[in-house]
């Protein structure tokens, strides 16, 4: 009997101490569960320069590394102080041990629109948490001090921003757009180059805004950096900016490219009445510069996409250009059952985004595993060129000289109107038998008889038989009996876990839906640092209020800030999905005016800093009623 007490004393014991133990153990399959989502992605950004000439150019770069191969895009953020343009891009994948690692960097030209302070706002990844440190970067007059460039950057001309006229001879206008494409008539996925120029005679307040032209059935590419020069026409002398894009057409046809629009400040004249009432006023105001906006269109152009003929080979996907393709393994001695990395590139010029993965032969004394493609670009000489790498592991099955065969690439050459197909060199790689104490393979006979190997290890069975002691399995089902509710703590905490992995996919799946609901929490942050700047910087405080408003409007609209223009957010604020109310639109008007006003206006004296912390409760109170308008 004293042995039977004693034995359940202990059994409470060891429940009591399991019991207190189990806020750690559910901690540690938290942490196990949410591991996996969890991926290792991590993004970082630089610039070649943080103080910049208003003439000059930045060089950003943006690193997206993590252990999956397909890593997300990263999100810009909205950058109304600088001219973005896309300039390259390049990946690398690596698999050691049977683990994937992969690195991207993208590579993009900004150029400063206006003088003093900018930021570039923290960039993220969608479906994830991590972002980038916000970049301060001083932007001066062009003839100030220049900053020192990178190595082997090209100098640019000096544009005449806030100068004299080139020449303010000769006929012609002021300001103008003109478009062109370097030929008429293209083949589908063949590049066509638009080219956008920008003339003008006048002075300027800050650098131009570029949008660019509505286009459809295309794929689209920059080919930063902006040119810049002089130029001659009729006598007068225009600056000119000029800024091309690499176009693919996507399907045949008449293929409509729309208008391109620049919007610039130019200084404009104050008249002064002496016998107006605030005659005074004006006459002590007329030192300030009255910046005027001038938007400019180019006309709309028509490309001609011709199909591509007839007779394509087997395996043609659809590519336009001139490649080449390679092939190499990363080693040529290796056992059965060993992991060898076959990579394959393709290089050349076109539309390498549009290639997908080669075809490969066939290949019986291998397992073949999934193809991991990456894709390196850049876009010199006004052409988009590089190499699309893909890679394959192959696991020999049997020994001796195995041979890869050739792979082909087949695609269409423009110059030559036909089809060309290119090919590797046949891999050698030298495979040996299986380490010894490798498993063998294990079959049954016609019969259905048994293997040898299988009857010797059956008789090492041992049945398991009832007896009257409890055994290990007993006492944990006594304690799970016992402990009762804290089991359910770690499923809760896994319900709990699968709940917000539903939701970020919803998020993802959507991510207009997620931009609307969180717009308004967004531009009060930004309004919020526009009042704290207001003080020390008044022109800061500016940009942060325009972030905050146009950022707002972009994201309740489902469009991008960069390049949401005055008449595209009249025309969506009057579509019936999101229409508002005349009165709304007219004080979406009166803030859209005048905090373009102040952003243009280079003086920085008090009464500039009072009247744009006048605006700060105005523009608050109107992002209120937008979004009482939108939730009902």
């Amino acid at each position: 009997m004293f042995f039977k007490i004693f034995a359940r004393k202990a059994g409470k014991n060891r429940a009591l101490k399991a019991r207190k133990k189990l806020p750690l153990l559910t901690l540690c399959a938290l942490f196990i569960v949410a591991a996996p989502a969890c991926a290792q992605i991590s993004i970082h950004s630089s610039v070649d320069k943080t103080s910049v000439a208003l003439n000059d150019q930045i060089a950003l770069t943006v690193t997206v590394s993590g252990s999956e191969a397909s890593l997300p895009e990263p999100q810009m953020p909205s950058l109304p102080n600088f001219s973005v343009y896309s300039s390259g891009r390049n990946q690398s994948i690596s698999f050691v041990n049977g683990r994937v690692s992969s690195s991207i960097v993208h590579t993009y030209v900004l150029e400063p629109r206006f003088v003093g302070k900018g930021i570039i706002g923290p960039i993220t990844l969608s479906g994830t948490n991590a972002q980038t440190a916000a970049i301060e970067i001083q932007v001066v007059k062009p003839d100030g001090s220049n900053p020192q460039t990178a190595a082997g950057s090209p100098q640019r001309p000096q544009p005449r921003i806030g100068a004299e006229a080139p020449n303010p001879g000769g006929r012609g206008p002021d300001l103008f757009v003109k478009a062109s494409l370097d030929k008429p008539k293209a083949f589908v996925n063949e590049q066509v180059t638009l080219s956008i120029k920008f003339f003008t005679a006048v002075n300027l307040l800050g650098n131009p805004q570029y949008f660019p032209p509505k286009i459809s059935g295309f794929l689209a590419e920059d080919l930063p950096p902006v040119r810049q020069g002089n130029t001659t026409l009729n006598g007068r002398v225009y600056y000119v900016s000029e800024v091309k894009t690499a176009l693919f057409a996507a399907q045949s046809g008449k293929l409509k490219i729309g208008p391109a629009s620049v919007h610039a400040q130019i200084q404009k004249d104050v008249r002064i009445d002496p016998f107006a009432s605030d005659f005074f006023d004006r006459f002590f105001a007329s030192g300030m510069i009255a910046p005027q906006t001038r938007e400019l269109n180019s006309e709309p152009l028509l490309l001609t996409a011709e199909p591509l003929p007839e007779g394509k080979p087997e395996g043609f996907s659809g590519s336009v250009g001139h490649f080449s393709i390679s092939a190499a393994v990363d080693k040529t001695k290796a056992r059965v059952g060993d992991a060898v990395n076959l990579s394959v590139s393709v290089q050349g010029t076109g539309n390498l985004k549009a290639i997908g993965d080669p075809r490969m032969p066939a290949l019986d004394s291998f397992r073949v595993y999934d193809t991991v493609g990456s894709l390196n670009f850049d876009k010199k000489n006004d052409r988009v060129q590089g190499s699309k790498v893909f890679k394959t592991v192959l696991v020999p099955r049997v020994s001796g000289d195995l041979i890869i065969p050739p792979i082909t690439f087949p695609y269409f050459d423009p110059q030559r109107r036909a089809y060309t197909t290119a090919s590797t060199l046949p891999l050698r790689l030298k495979v040996e038998p299986g380490a010894p104490g490798s498993a063998p393979a294990v079959g049954f006979d016609s019969a259905g008889n048994v293997p040898q190997q299988l009857r010797a290890v059956s008789e090492d069975i041992r049945y398991l038989k009832a007896g009257q002691s409890k055994g290990r399995l007993t006492r944990a089902l006594e304690f799970s009996a016992e402990a009762r509710f804290p089991h359910i703590i770690p499923f809760l905490i896994f319900s709990c876990f699968l709940a917000v992995t539903k939701y970020r996919q919803m998020e993802n799946a959507n991510p207009l839906r997620s931009r609307s609901s969180r717009a308004w929490k967004t531009a009060a942050r930004r309004i919020q640092e526009a009042r704290q700047a207001m003080s020390s910087d008044p022109q800061r405080a500016c940009g942060l209020m325009s972030e905050a408003f146009c950022g707002y409007l972009a994201d309740r609209l489902g469009q991008s800030a960069a390049g949401l223009t005055w008449r595209r957010t009249q025309e969506l604020l009057r579509a019936p999905q999101t229409r508002i109310s005349p009165d709304l639109l007219e004080r979406v008007r009166s803030v859209w005016e005048k905090l373009d006003g102040h952003r243009f206006a280079p003086g920085a004296g008090r009464a500039i800093g009072e009247s744009i912390s006048a605006q700060v409760p105005i523009l608050k109170a109107l992002l209120e009623d937008l979004e009482k308008e939108w939730r009902r």
